[in-house]
Parts: C-alpha cells; sequence; structure tokens
C-alpha cells in the first residue's frame, strides 16, 4: 500500500484533513445527476484518497451501499468496481452514472460492476479486495414531513430515501446495530487477508450528545475479527444548513470520521 493517509491534502489546527468542495467535480464527471437525489453523497476527493491509500491499482473496491456510486471514480484511477445498491431508483442512478464516466473515458464502464439487492444476503462475495461505503443512520433519514429550512436546503431526499425494510437505515438502533454486526462480519468472509475496510461515518447528536456511532462502529467491527488500522477524522466543508442550525443554538457535529480496518 504505498504512502500515508491522503499526502497531497493538509490539515487544519484541530488536526481534521481538509478536502475541497466536489460539487464542480461532480458536476463534471456526472453531468446528469440531480444533486439533491440522495441526501448523503460521499465526498469524491475522499473517496479516491481511500481509495489510493488501501488499494493498488488494478485492485477491486467495491462499496456495498453504493447510493449514487461515487466509489466509482475509483475506476478513472486504475481501480476495479463493484457496486451493490439495494434502491431501485439509486440502481438506475447508478447505472446512469456509469454511462457519464463512460462518455469521458470511453470502455470505463467493463471496469464497473453493479448489483442490486441487500448486502446482507449477497455478502459474502468474494470479489473485491477491499470494501469501502458510508453506513446510514438507525433510522435518522426516515422522516415523515421535513421542516421549511430542511427542505430548502436538503430538498426532498430524505422523504423519498426509503421505505424498504431491508435497509438499514429504516431500523431502530437496537436492530441496526445487529444487523451491521452481521455485515461486517460477511464482508470481512468477502476480502482475503491483508483486505481492507473503510466506514466513512459521522456521528449525530441525540437527546443534545453525540450518539457514539462512530466508537460503536469500530468497536464492532473488531468484535466480528478486524483489525484497527487507522482512523482519521475530516472536516466537511460548512453548508447554510449547519450554520443555521449552529446559529440557533442547536449542537452540531462537523467532523466526519474514515474509520480504515484491515483483516489479519
Amino acid at each position: 500500500m504505498p504512502g500515508n493517509f491522503a499526502e497531497s491534502y493538509s490539515k487544519n489546527a484541530d488536526g481534521l484533513w481538509l478536502f475541497p468542495r466536489d460539487d464542480k467535480y461532480r458536476k463534471q464527471l456526472f453531468p446528469d445527476f440531480d444533486i439533491s437525489a440522495h441526501p448523503a453523497k460521499a465526498n469524491i476527493y475522499l473517496v479516491q484518497a481511500i481509495v489510493e491509500f488501501v488499494s493498488e491499482p488494478n485492485e477491486t473496491v467495491m462499496d456495498i451501499m453504493a447510493g449514487t456510486g461515487t466509489i466509482m471514480t475509483a475506476a478513472l484511477i486504475g481501480r476495479r468496481v463493484v457496486c451493490i445498491e439495494l434502491e431501485d431508483p439509486y440502481v438506475e442512478i447508478l447505472e446512469q452514472n456509469a454511462a457519464s464516466l463512460d462518455s469521458i473515458a470511453p470502455g470505463i464502464s467493463e471496469e464497473i460492476t453493479i448489483l442490486q439487492g441487500d448486502c446482507n444476503v449477497l455478502l459474502p462475495l468474494p470479489i473485491a479486495d477491499h470494501v469501502i461505503f458510508s453506513p446510514p443512520y438507525s433510522n435518522i433519514f426516515k422522516k415523515k414531513t421535513l421542516d421549511k429550512l430542511s427542505a430548502e436546503m436538503l430538498g426532498d431526499g430524505l422523504l423519498k430515501y426509503s421505505d424498504n425494510p431491508n435497509n438499514v437505515g429504516n431500523l431502530n438502533e437496537f436492530h441496526y446495530h445487529k444487523k451491521m454486526e452481521k455485515i461486517y462480519k460477511k464482508v470481512l468472509e468477502s476480502v482475503p487477508v491483508g483486505g481492507t475496510l473503510t466506514i466513512i461515518i459521522k456521528d449525530h447528536i441525540e437527546a443534545g450528545e453525540p450518539a457514539g456511532l462512530c466508537t460503536r462502529a469500530a468497536r464492532d467491527c473488531q468484535k466480528m475479527g478486524w483489525k484497527l488500522w487507522e482512523w482519521h477524522k475530516w472536516l466537511p466543508p460548512g453548508s447554510a444548513y449547519t450554520s443555521f442550525m449552529r446559529a440557533r443554538g442547536d449542537r452540531v457535529i462537523d467532523e466526519e470520521d474514515v474509520i480504515i480496518l484491515r483483516k489479519e
């Protein structure tokens, strides 16, 4: 595995990695993609930094909850890509985005495999060297209505996110963590020795305090047999939404965690 994590990027005074906004880059790569179609999209620069750190050219990286397919940009830097996605609308977006990449780099879609289904059912699937994904958080996206500010800032993606009972984002906290433990175990069984699992995860505030999702994810992975390798934090570019939340006195967590584990 080459070099150190995110070698071409810097940290702020608090030790948080800084990656640029990816709005323009995403629009260049996926010109037909509606940015409001999904409530949570991984930063492209962050994902590519992870891919370059954990993998070698010609290896295969897999996102088991692929969403709109940011992981597909790994094909632009010489990796094969596997996307697993449960939801019909996002599978359609994955196919659309793969076609967009192919128009930029003809033939690159041949390096991208899209599988539809519940990763808890499809796994273990020994076709990848490394897994990189961002899990949803127990029913935090399961909203019936949006306040006016949320609707204006985030679009209606939260409402459309999922009604599928197999989506872990629709489970209560207890069942969410139990299912995630099974998924972490099945990912371990899917990669070879030396393979990695990278979780991009952000905590949220519950009853005025951090919910501890990041620590719980790391602990559950190690319980399932993973070895903690590196743990990084990065500072996503601020949004008007979080700025408003902070201004009205709400507690806001800015940083996002990148937990990298290894199969030994």
